[in-house]
């Protein structure tokens, strides 16, 4: 089994044993990337748009 994709379809067993070996990532690399703004624009959602007026 090569990927992870592959594992959970076929069992999980033999990929963590595969994988137990591999080095360990960079907690600090990884939390720089998460937290690292997206290209695009500052904001992820649209304006609202005005609401009309009501003669109520």
């Amino acid at each position: 089994m090569a990927t992870l994709k592959d594992a959970r379809k076929q069992g999980l067993e033999e990929f963590i044993k595969e994988h137990e070996a591999d080095p360990e990532g960079d907690l600090d690399k990884l939390d720089a990337l998460i937290k690292r703004p997206t290209q695009g624009s500052g904001k992820a959602t649209r304006p609202a748009s005005p609401q009309a007026s009501s003669d109520d």
